[in-house]
């Protein structure tokens, strides 16, 4: 009976430490045992894909090759992980973005908003999503711009995404903007809470007056 109370003692401190080293495991890849993660909601392109500038490959929107002054406008430090629902990271994900500069204007042909452009702001990047599915990149906050005389759009960002089986464009807005509530594409969204960020104060090795904002992205199945 000792001896049978001893085998099955052992029997389920090696089963434990098993479970313990599977889960452990698990966990170091990213595998989620939770619910499964919501994917982000979509949103329109718009009509100001940059057709004809050239992507920034730098991750620093803020700065112009063969300029030495700096966008205009608060800077931002954009971060996140592009992840599918089960909680895995979705690694070397092509990220496009693009945006309007400080004063709400896109260096676009079709943009007729009478702001003015800025020399050191080009407002369009790709990026790649690293081996943890994690992306950055530097910026300004865009501003809020008309689309007619009775439309405001809130501030927002573009991102395209494409992973290696699911493609995702959708806009990251900020919390506080007062023209969020009424605008008609992010209210339209399943989840229009899940598209709008709150930007946080800079951590000591950033700008003083930059602020900090994540954004993570999940798509269907990555």
């Amino acid at each position: 009976m000792v001896k049978e109370l001893r085998l099955f003692s052992r029997r389920q401190l090696m089963a434990t430490a098993s479970l313990a080293a599977s889960t452990a495991a698990a966990a170091s890849f990213g595998i989620a045992y939770a619910s499964p993660l919501r994917s982000t909601p979509g949103q329109i392109l718009g009509p100001f894909w940059p057709t004809q500038a050239k992507p920034d490959l730098s991750g620093d929107l803020t700065r112009v090759p063969g300029s030495t002054g700096r966008a205009m406008g608060q800077v931002l430090h954009v971060s996140g992980r592009v992840l599918n629902r089960d909680g895995m990271p979705v690694p070397n994900a092509k990220l496009d973005i693009w945006q309007a500069n400080s004063f709400g204007r896109y260096r676009h042909p079709s943009d007729r908003n009478p702001a003015p452009l800025d020399p050191n702001f080009n407002g369009f990047a790709e990026l790649a999503s690293d081996a943890d599915g994690s992306y950055r990149f530097v910026t300004i906050k865009p501003s809020s711009y008309p689309v007619d005389a009775n439309i405001i759009r809130p501030a927002h960002i573009h991102f395209d995404v494409t992973g290696r089986l699911n493609r995702l464009v959708t806009q990251m807005y900020f919390e506080g903007d007062p023209y969020n509530a009424s605008d008609r594409w992010l209210q339209s969204a399943t989840r229009p809470e899940a598209l709008i960020v709150r930007p946080q104060l800079p951590t000591p090795d950033f700008e003083p007056d930059s602020r900090i904002v994540t954004f993570d992205i999940v798509l269907i199945d990555g």
